[in-house]
Parts: C-alpha cells; sequence; structure tokens
C-alpha cells in the first residue's frame, strides 16, 4: 500500500463521534427567555438559540483539533463548533446549551463556530 493510502486511513481515524442520544433527553427542556428557535434563524444572521447537546465529536489532535456538538430544540438542528478545543468540560449529550453567535450553512446543515456559550444548570426547569 502507498504511504498515501495509509496516511489517508490514519487521518479518517482521528474523528471519531461519540455515541449519539437514541431517544429524547429525559430531562425537560428549560424554557429561556430571548433566544430564538433553531428553525426560525436565517443564514449569515447573529442569533442566540438555546436546546440540547444530542451529540458530541472530537476532532484531532495538534492545530486542526475542534469540538463539536450537535444542537437540537424541536424546530431544527445546528452543528456548533469550537476550533482548537479538544474538550470543554460539562458539554455531553442531553445537556442544556445556550449559544450566541452568528449562523452559517453548509449545504443543508445550519452551524455556529467559536459561540459564546452558557450550560443551562442541571435540573432546573422554568
Amino acid at each position: 500500500m502507498a504511504l498515501g493510502g495509509r496516511i489517508k486511513r490514519w487521518a479518517r481515524g482521528l474523528f471519531k463521534p461519540l455515541p449519539a442520544l437514541e431517544t429524547e433527553p429525559e430531562r425537560p427542556f428549560r424554557r429561556v427567555d430571548g433566544v430564538q428557535s433553531i428553525g426560525s434563524v436565517g443564514e449569515r444572521e447573529t442569533a442566540r438559540v438555546a436546546g440540547v447537546i444530542r451529540s458530541i465529536a472530537i476532532g484531532p489532535r495538534g492545530p486542526g483539533a475542534m469540538f463539536e456538538a450537535e444542537l437540537t430544540d424541536g424546530t431544527g438542528d445546528l452543528k456548533v463548533i469550537w476550533l482548537g478545543q479538544r474538550q470543554i468540560l460539562g458539554l455531553e449529550p442531553g445537556r442544556q446549551l445556550i449559544c450566541h453567535g452568528l449562523v452559517a450553512r453548509e449545504g443543508a446543515v445550519r452551524v455556529m463556530r467559536d459561540p459564546y456559550y452558557e450550560l443551562a444548570p442541571v435540573g432546573v426547569v422554568e
């Protein structure tokens, strides 16, 4: 096998998604004032959205490191990406997250890169 083929096979193994939630989270969704629904956010719009983390994926080590979370609120999905991070404590599937940043589109997927974020306290429902 050529060196290029081995490198490609090795690189594919670096980006491994963590297990996703099979069902909707058990915790009730906390309503947050001043947020938009993910489904209503347009392209190239700065938005503050809230949702539950459905899945998490971690990118390779080194300068290309990234941490990715899929956020959902029932009206749509949003891929949230933090560049240069391989771990963000407290972010796990089933946890509610509030993000503020610029929303872009990559194909049919809404993406928010390096947003400001807040973790909702566990067990708090309004």
